[in-house]
């Protein structure tokens, strides 16, 4: 009778520390991972009030150099990019008239079938170099060369196009500030230009573009440079930071930081808690500039970690090491 209880007893024993086993088991697959993320500390420092958009190099007047008749080219001294002043001798046009005389006396002197019609077509040969008129082309403005037309020897009608001539200052970069914004650029205000490939401009708000389109999602402002114009910079795009307050202190956060609900636009960034804790927080921000924003709102002090990187797709309250 004890032979028969003892298995019995010795199977209920290993049945019990089996289902212990297992609940362990449960336990530890539901511990969370440890996430390795990267860090930056928001910071706190004097900044200005800055508006940040996209634009573009453009020419906001020209001036035509134009034949005053039908005439030939003799000479054009600027090319494309060189800079004249004022009163500077440009060229040399020969009447129409004036060069065809000179073209048919030069032809008669090659049909002359005797002496007497040679030295009869020479005489008129050296009438018609004497009568010959040149007409300077003279600068109207101070500029650059926009556009070369026409070139040496070449036959222009009247009113042809020669030279087109960009006035000093004339070189702008047409903003495209958000409608949101336009408000807060005034003319007169500093301006930065980032150039492709390095270096900035300095410019000031010279104008504001009167409005179209109601429908129009930004404004136009024409920014002029401060100095010499860049004028191998035409037609090229550019990023604008233009000044738009007074100085003041800010918390700033990385923009490596912020992430954008698409569905809802808010945006978010992870911070840090003691604990090593990630939690999530909705941000309002101002201002941006040199890959930081200025933070509004909620008011988290200078030095609090936020996460950089590895923080797409992590949940919320989630543990977290840092890594360098």
């Amino acid at each position: 009778m004890r032979a028969r209880v003892l298995p019995g007893i010795l199977a209920v024993a290993l049945a019990a520390a089996g289902c212990g086993h297992r609940g362990a088991g449960e336990e530890d697959s539901t511990q969370h991972p440890v996430v390795p993320v990267g860090i930056q500390r928001i910071v706190e420092r004097n900044v200005r009030g800055l508006v940040t958009t996209q634009g573009q190099w453009r020419v906001s007047d020209s001036l035509t150099v134009a034949a005053p008749f039908r005439a030939y080219v003799e000479g054009i001294r600027p090319r494309v990019g060189d800079h004249v002043s004022k009163g500077d001798h440009i060229g040399t046009l020969v009447t129409y008239e004036s060069r065809a005389a000179i073209r048919g006396a030069e032809i008669l002197i090659r049909q002359a079938r005797g002496d007497a019609e040679r030295q009869e077509a020479e005489r008129a040969l050296r009438l018609a170099e004497r009568d010959e008129v040149r007409v300077p082309l003279v600068a109207t403005v101070t500029g650059t060369v926009l556009r070369r037309s026409a070139e040496p020897g070449s036959e222009v009608a009247e009113s042809a196009e020669l030279l087109s001539v960009v006035p000093e200052g004339a070189v702008v970069f047409e903003a495209h500030v958000p409608r949101a914004e336009a408000a807060r650029v005034e003319l007169g205000a500093r301006a930065s230009i980032a150039l492709e490939g390095g270096g900035a401009v300095e410019t000031k708000v010279q104008r504001k573009l009167p409005q179209t389109n109601e429908a129009d999602q930004s404004a136009l402002f024409w920014l002029a440079p401060t100095v010499r114009e860049p004028f191998g910079v035409l037609g090229r795009f550019g990023t604008a930071s233009i000044e738009t307050g007074a100085e003041h202190r800010a918390v700033l956060v990385p923009d490596s930081a912020l992430v954008e609900d698409d569905l809802t636009g808010q945006i978010r960034l992870a911070r840090v808690v003691p604990g090593n804790v990630a939690v999530w927080t909705t941000v309002q921000l101002g201002p941006g500039e040199e890959g930081q924003h200025e933070l509004l709102a909620p008011a988290l002090p200078a030095g609090t970690p936020v996460i950089v990187r590895g923080q797409r797709g992590l949940p919320d309250s989630t543990r977290v090491q840092v890594e360098p």
